[in-house]
């Protein structure tokens, strides 16, 4: 069960997709429970068949209503989905019930009841630890409220087998918690954004050689820190061979391009793109840009790392240096790292980048190799299934 299933465009629900079909490969029969696609209200969603077939694999789509802006409208949702799923466990009966953070907690715990009330093994896969992350976000910062949802998702975490996280960070948070020690937790990692078409040879926008430029690719939110990057680049404003490019939507990317238009800074902004052109604006960009805001780092892992690397893209890690995301890329030697928030320390950094290119040149090698090693997708497939089945043999 998820929110959101391809061709919905969240990146979580083209991850869905390939696990989904490497287990059905496996010789496991399975099936999806989620819902139209209505990430984006702005796009084009394409209506899809109620009882949906995805390479051989019967998905279910309720038609839950979009919920960008619309907190009333997400719990209700959320409650929709908890039902169904519950319904769908005692029907019919399933082996594994696994569910990831969407709904943040709710979804959990329908999927932890449905399986407890049917003896079916619980998969949670925390692409996010809820509700500590929704308490720096603000939306779960009421005392009641965060600690009403914490004790609700230590109970899921409970029942899992296991708790699968992208992080020791993440792992350590949830030791932390009120018998953590006790939890059966799995740290597996994403792959790349999967893309359905080769890639483009040329971009459809302007993209000139001569210009040092750092991309960001991917969800303009509350968690990214990308306040700092227009700081930065507004300190830069006298280097015209400098550019950051900041493609994607979200809540804060109307600030941001305010912001930049104030302080005069190169900051260029390009809406959502399709897979495969991010992923060919990565392989020609000079670097690519992660961060997230102070602390997130216990709670979330940003999974556009790995397709920086899969094309050969060394990074720029605006995130506190004790974070594993931070240890994992100076160890590798793919990027650099700057104290999130740090806007002087990042502005430095891109001066010293771009008047030295070849200081990134021998980090694209060592990215390709990172991503080929730790983050392919036949690589992290592999270790899907394995958890599925080690499972098996031990019920058996």
């Amino acid at each position: 069960m998820h929110r959101y299933y391809w061709p919905d465009t969240p990146p979580y629900a083209a991850m869905l997709r390939r696990i989904v079909a490497s287990w059905r490969v496996a010789g496991h029969e399975v099936e999806v429970l989620s819902s139209q696609p209505s990430y984006k209200g702005e796009l084009d969603n394409a209506k899809r068949s109620r009882h949906d077939d995805v390479d051989g694999v019967s998905v279910t789509r309720l038609s839950l209503p979009t919920e960008v802006g619309r907190p009333v409208v997400r719990m209700v949702n959320a409650v929709r989905l908890g039902g169904a799923v519950i319904w769908r466990a005692v029907t019919r009966r399933p082996d594994v019930i696994m569910i990831s953070t969407a709904p943040p907690v709710l979804g959990g715990a329908a999927a932890a009841l449905a399986a407890k009330l049917t003896g079916a093994r619980f998969i949670y896969h925390c692409m996010d630890i809820h509700p500590e992350v929704g308490k720096v976000s603000g939306e779960f910062a009421h005392p009641l409220v965060y600690g009403a949802l914490g004790r609700l998702d230590n109970w899921s975490c409970r029942q899992a087998d296991p708790v699968v996280v992208l992080s020791h960070d993440m792992e350590n948070t949830l030791r932390q918690r009120p018998g953590g020690e006790r939890l059966a937790i799995k740290v597996l990692n994403n792959f790349s954004l999967p893309s359905e078409n080769p890639l483009p040879d040329e971009l459809p926008f302007e993209w000139p050689d001569e210009i040092f430029r750092v991309l960001f690719a991917g969800n303009v939110g509350r968690f990214q820190g990308l306040d700092s990057v227009v700081e930065a680049m507004g300190m830069l404003k006298e280097r015209d061979d400098i550019e950051f490019v900041l493609m994607g939507e979200g809540a804060a990317k109307e600030m941001l391009r305010h912001k930049a238009r104030e302080l005069g800074a190169r900051v260029r902004f390009l809406g959502h793109q399709p897979v495969e052109v991010a992923k060919a604006a990565m392989r020609h960009a000079d670097a690519g840009f992660v961060s997230l805001t102070a602390g997130v780092y216990r709670y979330a892992y940003p999974s556009k790392t790995m397709t920086y690397l899969e094309q050969e893209c060394p990074l720029i890690v605006a995130i506190e240096p004790e974070s594993e995301l931070a240890s994992d890329v100076m160890a590798g030697g793919y990027g650099h790292i700057v104290q999130v928030g740090d806007s002087k320390a990042l502005a430095e950094l891109l001066t010293r980048l771009a008047d030295d290119r070849s200081l990134c040149a021998d980090m694209r090698i060592r990215a390709g190799e990172k991503a080929k090693t730790a983050f392919a997708e036949d690589v992290v497939l592999k270790q899907w299934i394995e958890l599925l089945q080690a499972s098996e043999v031990e019920r058996e």
